[in-house]
């Protein structure tokens, strides 16, 4: 991912001019910008050696900042005593001035934390477009001394302007007077960069430096000393990457570096060939910008069925703003939609048409121009607003859905053409866990947390507790399913199954690894009449249990061959082409299985950002061949009978993998994936292996499904850092086994950023999904039932019922980005896709009436053993600690804490249920529960 810098400069005046930049990489998916200083230290002279500092502001919208020209304030020896600042823009035209700080802009700087410390310091606030600038600093009448300028970020950590670029000019002299550029990278990811030295060509307003050094050379060491690079004519070698950079020098005297630097420490110097001395400038560029060198920004929106409309339609959408915020570029696809295509808009807050596509005419690329411009009231400034703030979405009307069919909204997306590497994370602290990370770790791996279990994990440790979760055996659905008594079982003994499972089930770490898994590989009992089949759905989530610790490519394989997955997404009975009779093969599962089940739409590195080509946008993983191809793969397979394989009269089998049926398979050679062709007259069990075996080897594999699955057990924002380890695990679990789930599951949750101590980070954690709260609730407190069975019930409340999602695109999208704060911070909240007003009040009054009366029917009621916390309701203080370490892994706030303890002792305490029921109600529908973290 190409990430913006962080700049805070450290310097210190030599006989030359030594400058220290540190920067620190910060990734996009956390803040898309950071704070900046720029500074240089050096003696200001005159004419044309006077101090300059350079800089490039890059992205788009403006950018705030503040300059300073320290002079009178350093505390050394010939300090300048009297600086005057001059800002230019890239014109050379002074676009802000400044001589002493207090006779302009006072307030603002002060404010601003920005006042120099003596009042003929010179300092002064400016927000600048995109563009070039120079700092320049000269002494009042023209007197000399050492003077220190600076540059420092005023924008918060979201804005989409950034310094792209930092120079230093100076007199490069001999021995220890020659010029020094130190910086220090910090961050999960390599930086890719490029050093050059400017000398024979440096001029000013088009005029040559007197001066300026003839033949430069440039030398790059790491932080122990050792050179790691080196050049004097940049043509001598990396020609062809440096002039890729677009920015190559222009004198082949000249020389440039381009490389990839890890996190750490390092130092360029510069000297005269053959101890010359002159003039020189050297210049550091960030080769890892965001999407296109010409400031504009990246927007996407993945297109599904909108509102509670049933679609299998599905699309993508790209926005690219200009730099200039004045237009836009807009491209989108779209398939699978139930009928012909009515009208394409681009709606604001409320439904406002902000851009309607049935008018303008598409660019020769399919592209379409759009220049803003007042709609009505909303003004061009309320459409930039609404877009930023993932306030904007794209639907697609048809016939059948005149107020649209599949809609999305824009979301900013961050990218690069590199493929970076984090560093190793901090080490775990050794010893045993804390109650805290029992607890932590019992909410990202199980169901909820016990107390009992928490005890065990805290005596065992973490890696014993995976294990004997790992050789425990999977308590299975089917057996309660078929034990119901129930012929023929329907969805109600599925749930039941679920449920007993959840809570009760001792596997509990697949049990929760299988639910993740349901949310990805989706089959619902919504649809294709999966709602009567009780032995379908509990057989497919059998699959998912069954291979929760086993191999992807197992996984694949007994999901795509599963009955209930071939009924939902049509590739059971699906038949090769028959042109007589207009038919050709059914492109559902085809699309699906890569779309949402294995790859994804764009291509990813392997943190899990997108892969941008050298236009800067995304890459699409695959076309309409390879559905084409594949739709003809998953061709001639049918419920399992004995005897000959046939076509008809074959009854309904859910409980075994279908087969195949010869006569009905495309047996033509086909094309799939990536441009790999399936040679012709292979059976649809060959074609079907080089298939799927062609998918599990796909790069995105292991990003796409291991940041679900993170986001999932952990946090809905994992760094990239975190995505890149867990994917290359999925990529070589250490013994050369591509797709281990079992090591993927630890990789999760071992990982530093599951069980280190950032759990407070803008971003950290996720929200709660609502059955999640109820098994929670259920599990941490014993709950139980007269028969022992839990018919849990009235889960329409939650908004959410297991394997009954809307579509095949689950509750909801692992993209989703809540419009307002959230998109605004570049943050994904998945579940808050499905979280209302009217939810948040359901639920609560669902998780009311289990705490105080129980769910389920009247005669199976499950109730909440709430005899310990009865125990210690006459201390306050002690139950909500109790409460706290038990349902909030020791997370409850000071202010929530004091407020609890003051609530509760407002109950009597010879109302022992009252203060109880009242305490745990408090804690499960408090903000600081629901973002688990």
């Amino acid at each position: 991912m190409r990430k913006p810098f962080r700049i805070n400069q450290q310097l210190r005046f030599c006989a030359g001019a030594f400058v220290c930049f540190c920067l620190t990489a910060s990734a996009f998916s956390q803040a898309p910008s950071a704070a900046v200083n720029i500074s240089t230290r050096m003696r200001v002279e005159t004419g044309d050696n006077v101090l300059i500092g350079g800089f490039i502001v890059i992205g788009a919208g403006q950018k705030r900042v503040a300059v300073r020209a320290l002079g009178p304030s350093l505390p050394v020896v010939g300090a300048l005593n009297n600086p005057i600042l001059e800002l230019h823009d890239a014109t050379g035209a002074i676009v802000a001035s400044n001589d002493n700080w207090r006779t302009s802009q006072q307030d603002g700087l002060i404010a601003a934390g920005m006042a120099p410390a003596d009042d003929l310091d010179a300092a002064l606030i400016a927000t600048l477009n995109v563009g070039n600038y120079t700092a320049v600093v000269r002494g009042v009448s023209d007197a000399v001394g050492v003077a220190l300028v600076e540059v420092y970020d005023l924008d918060g950590p979201q804005a989409t302007a950034r310094f792209a670029n930092i120079s230093t000019r100076g007199r490069v002299q001999t021995g220890d007077d020659v010029m020094i550029g130190g910086f220090i990278l910090r961050g999960d990811l390599p930086k890719r960069m490029i050093m050059r030295v400017r000398g024979p060509t440096l001029s000013l307003n088009g005029t040559p430096i007197p001066g300026r050094l003839d033949d430069p050379t440039l030398e790059l060491f790491d932080g122990n000393g050792q050179r790691i690079s080196e050049n004097d004519s940049w043509r001598s070698a990396q020609e062809a990457e440096i002039a890729a950079s677009s920015i190559p020098p222009t004198d082949d005297r000249e020389p440039a570096i381009v490389v990839s630097l890890n996190p750490g420490n390092y130092t360029a110097i510069v000297r005269g060939k053959n101890g010359t001395s002159g003039v020189g400038l050297i210049e550091f560029y960030d080769l890892d910008q965001p999407p296109q060198a010409d400031g504009s920004t990246l927007y996407l929106s993945q297109l599904r069925a909108q509102g509670s409309n049933v679609s299998n339609g599905s699309g993508s959408a790209t926005l690219r703003l200009a730099g200039d915020e004045k237009s836009a570029v807009l491209a989108f696809n779209y398939t699978n939609l139930s009928a012909p295509v009515t009208s394409i808009h681009i709606h604001g807050p409320g439904g406002i048409i902000l851009f309607d596509l049935d008018d303008p005419i598409p660019q020769p690329d399919g592209t379409f121009i759009w220049v803003f411009a007042p709609v009505g009231n909303t003004t061009v400034a309320d459409i930039l607003a609404a877009l930023k703030s993932g306030q904007t979405y794209l639907n697609i009307h048809t016939s059948n859905y005149p107020t649209g069919e599949i809609a999305g909204f824009f979301n900013f997306s961050a990218g690069g053409q590199a493929a970076p590497a984090p560093t190793p994370p901090p080490a775990l602290a050794a010893g045993t866990p804390t109650p805290t990370d029992a607890a932590r770790f019992l909410e990202q791996a199980t169901f909820g947390p016990k107390a009992a279990q928490i005890t065990q994990v805290r005596s065992q440790g973490f890696d014993a507790f995976l294990n004997e979760q790992f050789n425990a055996p999977p308590t299975y659905l089917l057996p309660y399913v078929d034990a119901s008594g129930v012929i023929p079982p329907a969805f109600a003994q599925v749930q039941e199954a679920w449920w007993n499972r959840t809570i009760a089930a001792p596997d509990q770490m697949r049990q929760r690894v299988a639910f993740a898994l349901s949310e990805i590989l989706v089959v619902s009992a919504e649809s294709a009449g999966l709602g009567n089949e009780g032995v379908g759905l509990a057989t497919y989530y059998d699959v998912l249990l069954r291979n929760a610790f086993g191999n992807f490519r197992t996984l694949l394989d007994e999901v795509t061959l599963n009955p209930a997955m071939g009924r939902f997404l049509d590739m059971l009975r699906n038949e090769k082409a028959d042109p007589a009779r207009g038919r050709i093969p059914n492109e559902n599962f085809a699309r699906e299985i890569l779309q949402l089940f294995s790859i994804g739409t764009y291509r990813l590195h392997l943190d899990g950002s997108l892969a941008f080509s050298s236009l800067g946008l995304p890459i699409e993983t695959y076309g309409q061949e390879a559905i084409l191809g594949l739709s003809e793969v998953f061709t001639g397979w049918t419920y399992a009978h004995t005897g000959t394989p046939r076509w008809n009269g074959v009854p309904p089998n859910y409980r075994d993998p279908m087969i195949s049926v010869p006569s009905r398979h495309e047996t033509e050679a086909k094309v799939i994936l990536d441009g790999v062709a399936l040679p012709a007259n292979q059976s649809a069990p060959e074609d079907l292996d080089d298939a799927l075996d062609t998918i599990f080897a796909h790069p995105n594999v292991g990003p796409f499904i291991c940041q679900q699955l993170i986001q999932r057990l952990v946090t809905s924002n994992p760094s990239p850092g975190y995505v890149h380890r867990v994917a290359s695990i999925f990529n070589n679990n250490g013994q050369g086994v591509r797709g281990d789930l079992r090591a993927v599951v630890r990789a999760i949750l071992m990982d530093y950023d599951a069980r280190g101590e950032s759990r407070s980070g803008q971003g950290a954690g996720h929200l709660r999904e609502p059955v999640l709260r109820v098994t929670s609730l259920l599990r941490a407190f014993g709950a139980s039932t007269p028969t022992g069975k839990f018919s849990i019930t009235g889960l329409s409340a939650l908004g959410q019922t297991p394997l009954r999602a809307p579509t095949v695109f689950n509750f909801f999208s692992p993209d989703y980005q809540s419009p307002g704060p959230i998109a605004e911070a570049h943050l994904k909240s998945p579940e808050f896709q499905i979280t209302t007003e009217t939810t948040v009040v359901t639920i609560a009054n669902y998780l009311r009436n289990a705490v105080n009366f129980g769910l389920g029917p009247a005669d199976n009621r499950t109730t909440l053993n709430l005899a310990y916390e009865l125990s210690i309701a006459g201390n306050s203080a002690q139950l909500v600690d109790h409460l706290n370490g038990l349902l909030m892994a020791s997370g409850m706030s000071p202010e929530m804490r004091s407020i609890m303890i003051t609530t509760l002792d407002r109950i009597a305490a010879t109302n022992p249920t009252e203060r109880v029921r009242t305490a745990i109600y408090l804690i499960v529908t408090s903000p600081e529960y629901v973002i688990q973290k």
